[in-house]
């Protein structure tokens, strides 16, 4: 027997990060490359944070390096609409609109590399690549597609590079990824819990990267991501066909995409530096989602049908003095989500970063760099349909509205080489 979670869980879940990048990723590793929208991330390892993006940019690095810092993430997001609910008199339209559903979050990191020799660095990573969490405000009359969202993520890596010489390194990485989520859903009559997921788990992925040195002035990196699967285990609460709740443990897997990223860094001049990268998300595997409960069988979520998704990013970093470095940044993220398949949960559209940022160096081992971010995202329009009890026709609720989304980064990094 199936329950009734219909709307998608992992829906739930992707809303959180939907004013941060595409999709449901985040991209807040660094506050040194927030302050250029990190562009050239891949080429430009002006500190141990590259660890974030290319591994085989530890080459560049002699001593022992340390970067550590965290990022404050302010999201704006608002949902304007009305639902239209079933009810014993006949359907009736309410109002679902609802305001700052996406909470503020803390997002910290830290890197360490380690030279072993002339051609060997190793170097260990802290960081999320995914996370943050939304809820919406109790009573609210769509909560039946969505009303309350969490999940949190951690990615400890461990990476080798190996300079092969002055011009070529590679390096490659092993992550262990931790995550916990929280999601539910209620009936828009009486706030009743009408689905309720929360649970965690481990996986584990592994990266690649090289970096050309093509003269002391301009360098290339690429890197690739391989795609993981997250398997959250926990408890569920749910409706059954026949109306009644009921409570059960099972298991929803959650696709994390593979990711390549091609950059450049290229000294203009002694003081001006010019970056760019171009980034791509495997989104396109994305295609549908089950999960599986102990004793209720396999509940088939949502068809989902992504497409793969690009980010362009031009930055340039400017030495005003031997103390202090200017940088700025603007990127085009393009969404991984067809305008025919947005949700109230997932109301993603394409969003452009404005980003400033300043470094300050302190003395010849220890400096400090501040970024900060507008992201604007588009304003887009959000259909949904879906059947209270599913297979019954006279049940079905719909959403029509629009949903809008913005935020403010603000990151503080220390870097230290010994």
């Amino acid at each position: 027997m199936h329950p009734t979670f219909n709307p998608s869980l992992i829906a739930l879940l992707l809303l959180s990060s939907q004013v941060q990048a595409a999709g449901f990723q985040l991209a807040e590793q660094s506050a040194t490359g927030m302050g250029r929208a990190f562009a050239g991330e891949a080429a430009i390892a002006d500190n141990a944070s590259v660890l974030s993006r290319n591994a085989a940019a530890m080459t560049r690095f002699d001593t022992l390096a340390f970067s550590g810092g965290v990022i404050h993430v302010h999201p704006d997001v608002n949902i304007e609409g009305t639902t239209r609910v079933p009810t014993t008199l006949g359907p009736v339209s309410l109002d679902a609109g609802a305001h700052d559903i996406a909470g503020d979050a803390w997002v910290p990191n830290a890197y360490l590399i380690v030279p072993l020799s002339e051609q060997w660095r190793l170097g260990l990573a802290a960081t999320s690549y995914y996370g943050l969490g939304v809820k919406m405000p109790d009573n609210y009359n769509a909560g039946h597609f969505g009303n309350v969202s969490d999940i949190k993520t951690v990615d400890l890596g461990a990476s080798l590079a190996y300079r092969i010489n002055r011009i070529w390194s590679v390096g490659a990485g092993l992550s262990a990824i931790q995550g916990e989520g929280e999601v539910g859903g209620t009936f828009p009559s009486n706030n009743q819990i009408a689905k309720h997921l929360k649970g965690d788990g481990w996986a584990m992925g592994w990266n690649l990267g090289t970096l050309l040195e093509l003269s002391q002035a301009t360098r290339v990196g690429l890197s690739y991501r391989h795609d993981v699967t997250l398997t959250l285990s926990g408890d569920a609460i749910g409706i059954d066909q026949r109306g009644q709740p009921f409570t059960d443990t099972g298991s929803l897997d959650l696709p994390l995409p593979a990711t390549a990223e091609l950059a450049l860094f290229h000294q203009l001049t002694p003081a001006l530096a010019l970056h760019s990268s171009i980034n791509w998300t495997n989104w396109s595997k994305f295609v549908q989602l089950e999960s599986e409960l102990d004793h209720h069988g396999t509940m088939h979520i949502k068809e989902e049908h992504w497409e793969d998704s690009w980010r362009y990013a031009l930055g340039m970093t400017y030495q005003l003095a031997p103390q202090w470095q200017l940088r700025s940044g603007i990127a085009y993220d393009r969404s991984p989500v067809p305008a025919d398949r947005r949700t109230i949960s997932i109301p993603d559209s394409d969003r452009v970063w404005y980003s400033a940022g300043v470094g300050y160096q302190i003395d010849r081992h220890l400096s400090l760099d501040l970024g900060l971010t507008l992201i604007d995202g588009k304003k887009v329009d959000v259909s949904e349909t879906m059947q209270l009890r599913p297979g019954i026709p006279q049940t079905t609720s719909t959403f029509n509205g629009t949903s809008e989304g913005d935020a403010w980064l603000a990151g503080l990094q220390l870097n230290y080489l010994f």
